[in-house]
């Protein structure tokens, strides 16, 4: 992606996504950049979210439908050469050497409008609730941060007049201490970490969901494969170790396949319900393809599972690490985070 698209000029948008543009503009200019705007996600007002630079694009329901607002969760943002995701709030308010009348609180909203006012019950929420969950407005600049734990996760761009007037409170100097303290621990992952994570779970869990039903189908089919194989008369010729030991480990048989051709196979003590003794009949079976790898009578019965329980172990170790890799993404390792 072109670098201009992370240059954030106020009142008028970011990079060459500009505010009060016209919707079928707003396409164009995403098409120009080379982003398939037929795979853009849009929610149920036809807003539209451009994971390709990790931006929700809000726009006017009246005719004709014009960009209202910008939502960046992409570090790669810039106010001038000073980026912004990922940075404690007061770094971010400090640059615009405003009074804190001017700045206002506003719920941390994971729907709807993020301009609609916040109820006034709502006003004695504590400073250290707002820094680690909340949203706070610069509305004169049409300017809104996203918190987490104190870092700034997502920049909201818009007209001053569509910002919000009502909310809970301003900025305060206690707020301002708990930042440059670092009071509120900043977490060590980045927002476009844990955001990566938060996807790469789901599909870790259907991964796993599509490979045991993969596995699941392919043991059932080998299984009635090897039921619909016919019986095949063998005769056991040979035992390790031989007579008069009690106890054989490998059993030893002959007979003809299919074609008529002799054959000799050794099988575990395992592929039998008793020990067998020379000269002793059971019946084998094998597949078509694959005469000189017959099973007796016990290992043919449960072939299909015996086959697929190794897989199924492994498939299974592969998913608790790949688990935990996703798991670990999205959890926050507290440390002290430098400027």
């Amino acid at each position: 992606m072109k670098d201009e698209f992370w240059s954030v000029e106020l009142f008028v948008g970011m990079g060459p996504l500009e505010l009060g543009a016209e919707y079928s503009h707003v396409l164009q200019v995403l098409r120009d950049h080379r982003i398939d705007v037929d795979r853009l996600i849009a929610d149920r007002a036809g807003n539209l979210s451009v994971s390709e630079i990790q931006t929700h694009l809000h726009f006017s329901q009246t005719s004709p439908r014009t960009l209202a607002r910008i939502d960046v969760d992409d570090e790669r943002l810039r106010f001038g050469s000073l980026s912004v995701i990922g940075k404690r709030v007061h770094e971010i308010v400090g640059i615009f050497k405003l009074s804190r009348k001017k700045t206002l609180w506003c719920s941390d909203e994971t729907s709807g409008e993020l301009w609609d006012p916040v109820s006034k019950h709502d006003t004695a929420a504590h400073s250290r609730d707002l820094l680690a969950r909340g949203t706070l407005w610069i509305p004169h600049l049409g300017l809104g941060l996203t918190l987490r734990e104190g870092l700034v996760v997502t920049v909201h761009l818009c007209d001053p007049v569509h910002a919000p007037r009502v909310g809970t409170g301003s900025w305060t100097k206690e707020q301002q201490m708990l930042s440059e303290v670092r009071e509120l621990p900043a977490v060590s992952a980045s927002p476009i970490t844990r955001k990566s994570g938060s996807r790469l779970l789901p599909m870790v869990h259907l991964a796993f969901v599509a490979s045991m039903g993969v596995l699941i189908g392919w043991s059932l089919h080998m299984q009635r494969r090897w039921d619909a194989a016919p019986d095949v008369p063998a005769v056991v010729v040979a035992l390790d170790p031989p007579p008069p030991a009690i106890f054989a480990e490998d059993i030893t048989l002959s007979f003809d396949d299919s074609s008529g051709v002799e054959r000799r196979t050794t099988l575990g003590h395992m592929q039998f319900l008793n020990s067998p003794k020379l000269g002793d009949e059971f019946n084998i079976r094998y597949l078509p393809e694959a005469p000189e790898s017959p099973l007796g009578p016990v290992g043919f019965r449960d072939v299909g599972f015996d086959t697929a329980v190794p897989y199924g172990v492994g498939i299974f170790a592969i998913y608790a690490v790949l688990n935990v890799f996703a798991s670990g993404s999205l959890g926050f390792r507290v440390r002290p985070r430098s400027s």
